[in-house]
Formats: C-alpha cells, structure tokens, sequence
C-alpha cells in the first residue's frame, strides 16, 4: 500500500515512530522551501498543503496524511477524498469520548489556532454525548474550547534534546495556561507535540486533564489501514520527495534514522521542482 505524507517539520519524527513498524511504501512530501506552515497565515499554509496533495494525486495514491487542522479543513469542505482521516478519528474517538467535562484546550501555531475553534464546531454537531457524558450535570455541551498559540515547541527539536531544561521549563509554562482554564483534555494541534509527551503526561494529572499520547495514533492508524496485517509480503520503502536543499533535509539525524529504520541510506531522496 502506498501511503503519503504532506510535512513542513517535525511532523514525519512523530508519525515514523509507528508508521516505520509496518511494510509500507511511505512518500514523504518535505516542503522545506516553505518550513514552517504554522508561522504563516492559513491560507498561505493551505495553498501549499493543497499544491502537496495535487503533485502526490498525480504520482497514483492509496491514501494521504497530511496537518491536523488541515485534514479537518478538507473533510469540512467535503474534499477528503484520498486523506486518511488520522487527526479526526483520533479527536473524535479519543478527545470527545473521554471528555470528562465538556472542555478541550488546543495548542497550536498562529496558522492552526485561528481555525481549530470553528472547524471542531462544525465536527461537534455530529457528535453524541455517551451515557457517561450525559450523567454528567456540569457538562459542556457544545463542548467549550481554550487555545493557546504555542509557536516555539516546533524549533526545539532542532538544536535541543528532548530532555533539555529550557525545553521541559517552557512547556511547562506554557501547559500551566491550560491548568488554570481548568481544561479536561488537551489537544495537540501537530503530531510533533507527540515528541514532549513524556513532559506533557508527568505534568498533567490524568485524572483531571487526559492528554491522548502516540499509542492512540498507532491505534487509529491500525483501524484505518486494516490492511496492514494482511500485506505481510510488502517491503518497506521511503522516497523524500522535498522542495529546497537535501543537505538541510539530511542534517535531522533523528528523523532519517526513523525513516530508515536505522539505516538513512536506504531512503531514496527526488527533488521538486
């Protein structure tokens, strides 16, 4: 099966860290030339997500991950055909199953934050409450939103470890704003938060703010692509199709051993022009 992914980051770290487990033929489409989506406006960002899902269309496609918010776009204007829809049965599934209060928090970058609220919305009215949710006298229904912009969580990974003390002190001062707003759930608006999770989960209390962490994402994966336990004969394959300079592309260590399960010179690098 081929599967795409459309990425301007540190999208592809994350998801590579259970994709890299199955016998796909994985296309990486890398607009590093426009690196990063999130620090520009929506429409900007979208345009190039949309330029993405047309040169991957044309090359013969299975199924396309592209960024939450834009997955949540395109299934809202009726144009997911060919997306898997990874991010919305991941929030449908997992963030308003197990609401506890009605009260989702969102943290994202400047081109995600001014979308997530309204797009959420139009996909909350599809939801019903289950019977645990209804017992609930102080449930929000429709369900009540916080977002905070978090746009320096992207750079990090960089130049900085994981477990660097200005890393962990940042998140935490940010994930603090959400504490106070008495939030029940947290929502990661690009799968490169799913790499602070450890910092995320000790700072939280599960029992009173739930944050959903990568093994859920392997999970719906596993759900959409049924298909993966029968193709055990399939070799696992890589092409970076990137825009800008390899040389920069070749310099994210970490991600080139995830995409080539420990071996970055068996991925296979294409330039778009």
């Amino acid at each position: 099966m081929k599967i795409w992914i459309i990425t301007s980051g540190s999208e592809s770290l994350t998801l590579f860290k259970f994709l890299s487990k199955y016998d796909h033929e994985y296309i990486v489409y890398y607009d590093f030339l426009h690196w990063p989506y999130g620090d520009k406006t929506f429409e900007q960002s979208l345009a190039c997500v949309e330029q993405g899902i047309e040169y991957l269309t044309q090359q013969g496609v299975d199924t396309i991950i592209v960024p939450p918010v834009y997955e949540l776009h395109c299934l809202v204007n009726g144009k997911k055909n060919g997306i898997l829809l990874l991010f919305t049965t991941y929030l449908q599934d997992y963030c308003f199953k197990h609401s506890l209060v009605g009260k989702l928090g969102y943290m994202g970058d400047f081109a995600d934050v001014g979308e997530i609220e309204s797009l959420t919305k139009n996909l909350a009215k599809k939801y019903v409450l289950n019977d645990h949710q209804k017992a609930i006298k102080k449930f929000h229904f429709p369900f009540s939103y916080r977002v905070k912009e978090t746009p320096l969580w992207k750079y990090y990974l960089t130049s900085l470890s994981y477990n660097h003390i200005l890393v962990n002190k940042i998140i935490k001062f940010d994930l603090r704003y959400f504490k106070d707003a008495m939030v029940d759930t947290l929502v990661p608006l690009s799968y490169g938060y799913f790499n602070y999770q450890s910092t995320i989960t000790k700072f939280l209390n599960f029992k009173k703010i739930r944050f959903h962490k990568i093994e859920k994402l392997e999970e719906v994966f596993q759900w959409l692509v049924p298909s993966i336990k029968k193709q055990e004969k399939n070799k696992y394959a890589v092409i970076v199709a990137y825009t800008g300079h390899v040389e920069m592309l070749k310099r994210e260590k970490r991600m080139m051993r995830l995409l080539g399960r420990g071996k970055s010179d068996s991925i296979a690098f294409k330039q778009i022009s």
